[in-house]
């Protein structure tokens, strides 16, 4: 049987370790379309009704349809004559056909049929379109994106997906950046300077982020969490912050430069107190606040958790997919949250704040000199550990690698500020250790 592969894009991730060694910029070696062995979010379940529909993702055209056990994923190229199959149609219970000559295809990218040639046909069982195993968690569908046997989706997907208490609403955005660009603003300074008048931020206001910066840690060589001594200084946790405004002598003036804000702290102040009676999301320690492969970046809310996911289109447009994870206790918590979310919540969280951070990565360049700072120690780390990602590099070749002139400037910059630099050499030896 002859099974058609996808041309158009790169299928690989792989990096020459000769070529690696040599470099002066980790960013040149991360993989532009994505990290393809992972599973990665790709439509609602409810979005999928009785027609196609296709979706890029990682540079391929997918169609997604409804087979026989739930929503199916082929290329979206029929391997007769080039047909795109997003615009055909699903005649058949569990399958899909082409719109040019009637090729239909079951889940798996069998050809069944050849709608014009008749049932005589000689052509099902000899041709096989390329199927993208997938998996539908809490009205998600996830598709695996590998050449190789899919992983274990527990591996890259986060934990409230399969238990039975926690509840999952999605929010979907287009942005015109690199997944990448649009995933490193986590855990560094940015947040008490981009986001100051965002709602949430009135909300739960926060100081100057300083410039110690977070803390790393390396879990399971697939993610890398945050914290930030000392102990409590998690903004959501404390209900008695406030805006505090600091003197710049270089500059002669105060930042903030009014203090009007602190009349929505006061206001919001029963919010915070809610969510400081809460403890942490429960999760392993793997899935806390910081990122996660293939491209998660996640934030304990307390009240929720928060997860937006960077999942590459082009080269330079990539789908922002938000998670909200909440675990109400009855059936009218979950329509509160349900319209809560719908009313409020996601305008709140994607459209005030989110966007706030594409007004600077929009215009930002990826592709100059960097001068990295200490506050921009996670984001080192995390560069660095998707290039051990599944299909990039063997650890031992990516811990070849030397380091940067941008990243030995962030290491200064936290041996200026008394810490020991976060090097991922040592982050991985204190996990298995």
């Amino acid at each position: 049987m002859v099974d058609l592969q996808p041309r158009n894009a790169v299928r690989t991730n792989a990096i020459n370790v000769e070529e690696a060694k040599v470099t002066q910029d980790i960013r040149r070696l991360a993989a532009p379309l994505g990290l393809r062995e992972y599973w990665y979010p790709a439509i609602e379940d409810k979005k999928v009704k009785s027609k196609p529909v296709g979706l890029k993702l990682l540079g391929d055209d997918i169609v997604f349809f409804r087979g026989e056990n739930g929503v199916a994923a082929l290329w979206n190229v029929c391997p007769h004559r080039g047909g795109s199959l997003m615009h055909g149609d699903c005649h058949f219970e569990g399958t899909i056909s082409c719109p040019y000559h009637g090729w239909t295809f079951d889940e798996n990218g069998n050809v069944l049929a050849v709608l014009p040639e008749g049932p005589e046909s000689k052509i099902p069982g000899k041709v096989q379109a390329r199927k993208y195993p997938t998996q539908t968690h809490k009205g998600m569908v996830f598709i695996w994106m590998g050449d190789e046997k899919p992983a274990p989706i527990e591996e890259d997907v986060p934990p409230e997906f399969f238990d039975d208490h926690s509840m999952v609403l999605y929010a979907v955005e287009y942005w015109p950046s690199n997944w990448q660009v649009a995933l490193e603003n986590g855990a560094d300074a940015h947040v008490p300077y981009v986001h100051l008048n965002a709602i949430r931020t009135l909300i739960y206001p926060m100081g100057l982020a300083g410039p110690v910066g977070a803390r790393n840690k390396v879990i399971n060589g697939r993610s890398v969490i945050t914290y930030r001594p000392p102990a409590g200084s998690n903004r959501v946790a404390n209900p008695t912050q406030k805006v505090t405004r600091t003197y710049f002598p270089a500059v002669g003036g105060y930042w903030p430069k009014h203090a009007y804000r602190n009349l929505w702290t006061w206001a919001f102040g029963w919010a915070r107190r809610r969510a400081a009676n809460k403890p942490p999301w429960d999760t392993p320690e793997e899935w806390r606040q910081g990122h996660h492969m293939p491209g998660m970046y996640r934030g304990d809310h307390r009240t929720d958790m928060y997860t937006r996911n960077s999942v590459p289109v082009t080269e330079n447009v990539s789908r922002q997919i938000y998670y909200k994870a909440i675990r109400p206790n009855s059936w009218v918590g979950r329509w509160y949250e349900r319209i809560h979310f719908k009313l409020y919540g996601r305008w709140m969280q994607v459209t005030n704040f989110s966007k706030q951070d594409f007004s600077a990565i929009g215009p930002q360049r990826y592709d100059t000199p960097e001068y990295l700072s200490s506050t921009d120690s996670h984001q080192v780390v995390w560069r660095r550990l998707i290039l051990q990602a599944r299909g990039m590099m063997k650890q031992e070749d990516a811990l070849q690698v030397p380091e940067t002139e941008a990243e030995v400037a962030s290491f200064r910059q936290q041996e200026e500020v008394g810490r020991e630099p976060d090097r991922i050499q040592e982050l991985l030896k204190r996990s298995s250790s």
